[in-house]
């Protein structure tokens, strides 16, 4: 057989590897690695984000969720409406009723409530809930674009936003819980206080409760001090914490039925304002600045009420 074969004329040169094969076959295996990543990430995606459906009536939009999932973390600005649902972010414009996907970012499959003030939205992902390595995105109104802000570590609140400044309690992987804070405009975190609880913000004053039934701390970012508020406490969970200007207001309650109630204090000192008292199934309050909102549980069903600022010598509750 050797024989026959240099028979047949000379014998072919050995080929020599040649770089830029070897190049083009590495893009190309680089090259169907991604697509195919890219593919089974929009897939998966598709399989575990469905948007809600959405539908103009005659009092507004309708926004139903799909697959047993909940709303949370309600957050409007001029612009729009922004919540989460499942490991989503998502925004709806109020003038036309586009819904645009926000978050999670790719690598992500987790998402906390979102907060906004004016012109920022932000929200924390991670890879998992328990994540060390949670990070904070903010999406900016004005030009329709998101981007990371800072690692935040493991995730002990939900940020809170007043202009261009959020805050959070955080813990990193080796170290305490702190309320932590950063101006979104440029710069790194800063710690505002060691401590554990969910801060809540209005302009550079920011305010958090050091336990599930207070009491309340505060802190001027501006000068770096902080403080004790002192305030009259009824005793029993707290059901929500608001901040507007320099007046601070809560829910506390109880599992008896009856004992919700809504106050208000200044973070300078004063006598605590009771607005309403004997409270079942509290639920909030916000607070804007000008009125404060609250929901409860009545013989006929729930509904929400609304108390005037001042409150002193104001018209009593109204149910909205």
């Amino acid at each position: 057989m050797g024989d026959g074969a240099s028979g047949t004329g000379a014998a072919r040169p050995e080929r020599r590897p040649s770089w830029l094969r070897a190049a083009l076959l590495s893009l190309a295996v680089l090259a169907t690695g991604s697509a195919l990543g890219a593919a089974a990430y929009h897939v998966e995606r598709s399989r575990s984000i469905q948007p809600p459906d959405v539908r103009r009536t005659t009092e507004g939009w309708l926004v139903t969720a799909r697959h047993q999932r909940e709303f949370s973390g309600l957050a409007l600005t001029d612009e729009g409406l922004f919540w989460q649902n499942g490991a989503s972010i998502e925004y709806l414009r109020l003038d036309d009723g586009r819904l645009r996907l926000l978050g999670p970012g790719p690598g992500m499959r987790t998402t906390w409530d979102p907060a906004a003030d004016g012109r920022y939205v932000v929200w924390f992902e991670a890879e998992r809930q328990a994540s060390l390595a949670a990070r904070a995105v903010v999406y900016d109104t004005r030009t329709g674009r998101r981007r990371p802000l800072a690692d935040v570590g493991s995730v002990r609140s939900y940020p809170a936003v007043s202009g261009d400044v959020a805050v959070w309690c955080s813990a990193r992987a080796i170290g305490e819980p702190s309320i932590n804070g950063l101006r979104i405009g440029g710069g790194g975190t800063f710690e505002v206080a060691p401590g554990d609880g969910a801060p809540v913000v209005s302009g550079g004053l920011v305010v958090w409760a050091t336990s599930r039934a207070g009491p309340f701390v505060a802190a001027q970012l501006a000068s770096g001090t902080s403080w004790p508020v002192t305030a009259g406490l009824p005793g029993g969970r707290l059901t929500g914490l608001e901040l507007a200007g320099r007046t601070l207001v809560w829910g506390q309650s109880s599992s008896r039925a009856g004992s919700g109630v809504v106050s208000a204090v200044s973070v300078d000192g004063g006598e605590t304002t009771v607005i309403a008292e004997n409270v079942t199934g509290l639920s909030g309050p916000a607070y804007d600045g000008r009125t404060v909102v609250w929901g409860e549980r009545t013989a006929g069903g729930s509904r929400v009420m609304a108390a005037g600022g001042g409150w002193s010598g104001s018209p009593p509750p109204t149910a909205w």
